[in-house]
């Protein structure tokens, strides 16, 4: 598939996520209501506690069906002066996918775990990373687009037209094997997005080889194990 087309595709179908209310990973239910059994809960505006649904659960469509989860408020676009502000600070322009999903789509807020970086975050990450010694050369490149929690970061190269994607889990390894935690994904943004929407993306993840002890990034069958 082309590039171009893939991007359109990747568009259209984060589009239909927003359109539908749907488009974090985790949505709040009702504040004050479906109290029962264990989960997560978080404070709604108006201070009673409200259960937050993961899209994956088994229940949730019937929950988002029955009313007990609303839908998530509309989204609007970032302006074509806050990314070209940016594009100005970082010095280059934004990978073109990731650009249209700002201007076409929000500033932020949608997509896999915290959604997108709102674009007033992206120069001051991008100016302010230090990278160690023994990190890859790439690394420079990398700009920060997606916080899943715990120090777990999803990356878009601006060194690569296509926008491939990196991730770094700073958990699991040890000091002298640091620079492991930083590796490249094999997937571009707007596969990455695709899977997403697919409910298909794992979180970037460091495991180590049990025979080799060597780290590396996590794929599919890291996640899902063996058969």
């Amino acid at each position: 598939m082309a590039e171009e087309d893939q991007e359109n595709l990747a568009i259209e179908a984060v589009r239909e996520r927003i359109e539908a209310g749907e488009y974090l990973d985790s949505m709040p239910g009702v504040p004050g209501e479906d109290f029962e059994g264990g989960g997560a809960f978080r404070y709604a505006p108006d201070g009673q506690l409200a259960r937050v649904h993961a899209r994956w659960e088994p229940g949730f469509r019937a929950a988002r069906e029955a009313g007990r989860i609303p839908s998530l408020p509309p989204l609007e676009p970032a302006t074509v002066d806050a990314i070209e502000a940016c594009e100005a600070a970082i010095g280059r322009p934004l990978p073109r996918l990731l650009r249209r999903c700002y201007l076409e789509l929000g500033d932020g807020g949608f997509g896999p775990a915290n959604g997108l970086v709102p674009v007033a975050e992206l120069a001051p990450s991008f100016l302010d990373q230090r990278w160690p010694a023994g990190f890859p050369d790439e690394a420079r490149n990398l700009l920060t687009i997606c916080h899943w929690g715990c120090g777990i970061t999803s990356f878009i190269d601006l060194g690569d037209p296509a926008g491939s994607m990196w991730g770094m889990d700073p958990n699991p390894a040890p000091e002298e094997e640091i620079a492991a935690s930083l590796f490249r994904q094999d997937m571009t943004l707007a596969s990455w997005l695709l899977r997403w929407t697919e409910s298909r993306l794992y979180p970037p993840w460091l495991f180590e080889d049990p025979n080799t002890g060597r780290w590396h990034g996590g794929t599919d069958a890291d996640w899902e194990g063996p058969e």
